[in-house]
């Protein structure tokens, strides 16, 4: 299949500032405990392991441990069929809502093969496996010269989403919690590198806002995972109907460099393919804050709803559910046939 034609971000002739070595310019860690050591030395092993072991048993493996944790994790169950029960409407039965948990749990263990692989796929790999839709709201939106906001959910494998982008002149600067331990929030920042991103730790002393703008006044991208407040200064919205929270990133920066927001995706698709789809452009500049976070909120929606069972929600995301225990519905309980196909 021929390669879709792309723009690409920045202007042609003008080299990428990809600002590499982020995790060396970081101050220096404290002491960890024994238990983060070992934590760190475990999913490195993994990690190592799924890239070196053939495709098909990294997959299958993934597969095999997700449905276990499906079984046995029951808050986590909990907590996601709460998720996804605001997502659906209360119409959902709850043989629906408990076969999309356990597509998310699929769909999370298929993940992470997908992260700790993505580097080593060839563009020619990527450009195979991955089908395309929308791309033009995104080259429009380059075409202006002002950058574009990429707004992101936990959602589908936005690694291997970067990795398409990167192979195909789009460069983007990402936002990175730091976050122990250490080593392995390194280990990532350094693949994400390796893939092509600029990664901007979020950390006192850093001019993240600064940075994000620079990205985009060269014509650039900068991607925002929206769909959690972790750190607890977000601006209210209603989500699928809720009072909620959503970080002010996509809003301040928009508002402070005019560029566009654009709801992006890439969807996991049967026998190891993906979809890329990027929906229109949301402008918010000329907004209020009040109306722009809202704007936010439901371009999150439209990104979750094109595959509900494909978004991360392990944990809280409406100040409700961080405020009580997550009590599972009755109606709630484990179907028979989930879980043993």
């Amino acid at each position: 299949m021929r390669a879709p034609r792309c723009r690409g971000s920045g202007w042609p002739g003008v080299p990428v500032d990809r600002r590499p070595g982020a995790a060396e310019r970081l101050p220096p860690a404290g002491p960890e405990r024994r238990g983060l050591r070992l934590r760190a030395f475990l999913w490195n092993l993994v990690w190592e392991a799924t890239r070196r072991v053939p495709e098909r048993v990294a997959f299958a493996a993934a597969d095999l441990v997700a449905r276990a944790v499906f079984r046995f994790a029951q808050r986590s169950r909990q907590q996601v069929a709460a998720n996804l029960l605001r997502a659906l409407g209360p119409a959902s039965g709850p043989d629906e809502v408990m076969g999309l948990v356990h597509g998310a749990f699929r769909s999370y263990g298929r993940y992470w093969v997908e992260a700790f692989r993505a580097a080593d796929m060839t563009p020619a790999e990527v450009d195979a496996r991955t089908t395309t839709e929308g791309l033009a709201h995104l080259d429009a939106a380059l075409e202006r010269g002002e950058g574009a906001i990429i707004l992101l959910a936990h959602h589908g494998s936005w690694d291997v989403a970067a990795r398409w982008a990167e192979t195909h002149g789009y460069h983007l600067a990402v936002v990175a919690e730091i976050v122990r331990p250490r080593r392995l929030f390194e280990k990532f920042v350094r693949l994400r590198e390796q893939i092509g991103l600029e990664v901007v730790p979020l950390h006192r002393g850093e001019d993240l806002a600064g940075r994000l703008a620079e990205a985009l006044a060269a014509n650039h991208l900068v991607g925002l995972l929206s769909d959690r407040d972790l750190v607890g200064d977000g601006l209210p919205v209603r989500l699928f109907g809720e009072a909620c929270h959503v970080p002010h990133g996509p809003v301040t920066l928009a508002r402070r460099t005019g560029a566009p927001v654009l709801p992006v995706t890439l969807r996991q698709q049967p026998g190891r393919r993906w979809h890329l789809q990027v929906l229109p452009a949301i402008e918010l500049a000329d907004l209020d804050v009040e109306t722009a976070a809202q704007r936010v909120a439901a371009g999150l929606e439209a990104i979750i709803r094109t595959e509900p069972a494909q978004w991360y929600a392990f944990s809280p995301v409406w100040p409700a559910d961080r405020h009580r225990a997550v009590a599972q519905p009755p109606a709630l309980t484990l179907p028979r046939d989930v879980g043993t196909s």
